[in-house]
C-alpha cells in the first residue's frame, strides 16, 4: 500500500510541475527555449494598467513580432498559440499589433497561478474599458507553443 501511495505521489508531482519550455515552430523548424532562457534574455519592459490585476503592472519579456523574427527568421503575421490547459487560439496581424510575450510581472517570473509561465498581452489598451475583462480576449495565458503559419 505504501508503494502505491509513493508512486501516486511521484506521478502527481510530475504532472503538477509547470511547463519549463516554450516551443516555437515555423514549417519544419522548431526552437525550444527554456523558461530560464526566456527570463534571462528578456529585452522588453512595459508598464501599464493590468486589467486582470486591477493595478499598474510592470511586464517584462519580448515584443512578440520581433521575438519570432529573431528566433524563427520569419516575419510572422498569423500564429497558433497552444496553452498548457489545452486551449488553442489563432492570432492574426501580429506584425501590426502591439503584442508582448510576457515572462515576468513586477520583477517576478510568472507561475501557472499567475497565468504563466509565459503569456501574450496587448501593450496598447486602445481606450477599452479595463473593467470589462471580455474585451481582452487576445490575452493568452499559460503558453507552451507558438506556431507561425502561412496565410
Amino acid at each position: 500500500m505504501n508503494a502505491v501511495i509513493t508512486l501516486l505521489s511521484i506521478v502527481l508531482l510530475a504532472v503538477s510541475q509547470p511547463v519549463l519550455a516554450l516551443t516555437l515552430q515555423y514549417q519544419n523548424k522548431e526552437v525550444f527555449l527554456s523558461q530560464q532562457e526566456l527570463i534571462e534574455n528578456r529585452n522588453f519592459t512595459h508598464k501599464m494598467y493590468g486589467p486582470f490585476r486591477r493595478q499598474e503592472v510592470v511586464y517584462e519579456g519580448y515584443d512578440l513580432s520581433l521575438f519570432l523574427q529573431q528566433n524563427l527568421n520569419v516575419n510572422a503575421n498569423t500564429v497558433v498559440i497552444d496553452a498548457i490547459d489545452g486551449y488553442k487560439m489563432t492570432l492574426k496581424n501580429i506584425d501590426s499589433r502591439p503584442l508582448m510575450l510576457v515572462v515576468k510581472e513586477d520583477s517576478r517570473p510568472l507561475s501557472i497561478r499567475e497565468h504563466g509561465p509565459s503569456r501574450i498581452i496587448e501593450t496598447d489598451l486602445g481606450g477599452r474599458d479595463v473593467r470589462n475583462i471580455s474585451l481582452f480576449d487576445d490575452w493568452v495565458w499559460m503558453i507552451k507553443k507558438i506556431e507561425v503559419i502561412d496565410d
